[in-house]
């Protein structure tokens, strides 16, 4: 006998070929959201094994309306006894009797019931949904990288300010480049002579004297206070640091070794989710962060991106130009396979790095000088260039012409 196995939002009903009731296997109405959840998203739940394996000798053949792969019911006793039909003509039964089957199984008692149970379920999976994708580690990644930027800014402005302050009363202080050192010595020490008194000053070859003005106690004390929260910040981006880095080597340990936590952090963000990311090609990967390039060469025509922010990476920033664009797209194909292996097997792979730093030799042995410009190439720079004259020559007989 032919058996047609289909479900809806209360669980799993199988038909007989003349759609007679034969079985059914109901999700518990206090996990109905969970259940439906794990239905979209491709999983096979226990109540659809149950009903299979209870039904499979009783039946010669099972026609079964699923979105699942295939391959999930491959396990199942009985799995060669399994068709796969979608929509199959039971469901299609089963969605216009839906009121009178539920009522069969007992599920509902009225219209009115089913109605009140469609609105509340819609409502739960919403908020089911929500909180599943607020448990997501990288949402907080994210976060954490999205804050660096910004205090990124905030801290370059800030010395910016406290730099200019500080010079009135210390000009000769402003030589010092390194901005946590400035920071600390301000916040510290304050005065300059307290400064000059600290014996870290050597590199700058200070003396006792200096131009500036000198700076009474109110005023010291909140340019220093000033300082102070500063420095706080600037301690502030080491922790989230190092926080990204941890974070990074539990849920992308691959991309991280491959690129480093901040860049793969970065190219996380800026996607919205490693899952996404994991989804996308190799060339897209590469240009990711260059989207306004890439448009304007869409419209313009003008010369494509060769990277986005991948670019931040080392090997491509500091790459002799013909061989930016050749480092890129290998880098990206790597990144690619990094993001789906920790995706999908979460296992650190340390060949993924070692391939890529083999490719990057072989790149910068293959092309150890620029490409020379094809005969094409030339002539349509010279017939570029001719154009150009042409039109610098009507422009200069028009000025003749006016003066």
């Amino acid at each position: 006998m032919k058996c047609y196995l289909t479900n809806c939002f209360a669980g799993f009903i199988i038909f007989d070929e003349d759609f007679n009731l034969m079985d059914y296997e109901l999700f518990p109405k206090g996990n109905l959201p969970e259940r439906i959840y794990e239905e979209h998203k491709g999983n096979l739940v226990p109540e659809e094994e149950i009903i299979l394996k209870r039904n499979v000798k009783k039946c010669s053949s099972i026609i079964i309306e699923t979105n699942k792969h295939i391959s999930n019911y491959k396990s199942l006793k009985g799995a060669s006894k399994f068709e796969f039909e979608t929509p199959n003509a039971a469901g299609e039964f089963l969605r216009s009797n839906m009121t009178d089957v539920l009522k069969e199984t007992g599920f509902i008692s009225s219209e009115n019931e089913l109605n009140e149970i469609l609105h509340n379920i819609s409502l739960e999976i919403t908020n089911y949904k929500l909180k599943e994708a607020s448990k997501a580690e990288d949402k907080y990644l994210i976060q954490a990288i999205n804050s660096i930027d910004e205090i990124d800014e905030s801290i370059g402005k800030l010395i910016e300010r406290l730099r200019e302050w500080h010079m009135i009363h210390f000009p000769e202080l402003s030589k010092l480049k390194n901005q946590e050192k400035y920071v600390k010595l301000v916040s510290e020490y304050g005065d300059k002579n307290s400064i000059i008194g600290s014996g870290l000053l050597d590199e700058l070859n200070t003396t006792d004297q200096s131009t500036g003005a000198e700076i009474e106690g109110n005023d010291l004390e909140i340019l220093q206070n000033f300082a102070g929260s500063v420095k706080s910040l600037q301690e502030t981006k080491k922790s989230i640091n190092s926080y990204i880095e941890e974070k990074m080597k539990e849920i992308a340990p691959n991309l991280s070794d491959l690129i480093g936590p901040l860049l793969g952090a970065k190219l996380i963000a800026h996607i919205g989710s490693i899952q996404r990311l994991s989804l996308l090609s190799s060339s897209t990967v590469q240009i990711i962060g260059a989207e306004k390039a890439l448009f304007r060469h869409l419209k313009t025509g003008e010369r494509p991106p060769k990277h986005g922010l991948i670019y931040q990476y080392p090997e491509i920033r500091s790459a002799k130009w013909w061989l930016k664009g050749k480092i890129a797209r290998a880098l990206a194909a790597k990144i690619s396979l990094a993001v789906r292996k920790d995706v999908y097997s979460g296992e650190f792979d340390p060949k993924i790095k070692e391939e890529f730093e083999k490719r990057l030799e072989e790149i910068k042995k293959e092309y150890p000088f620029p490409p020379r410009a094809s005969k094409s190439k030339k002539e349509d720079k010279k017939g570029k260039s001719k154009k150009k004259k042409k039109k610098r020559d009507k422009y200069k007989k028009k000025l003749k012409d006016y003066y």
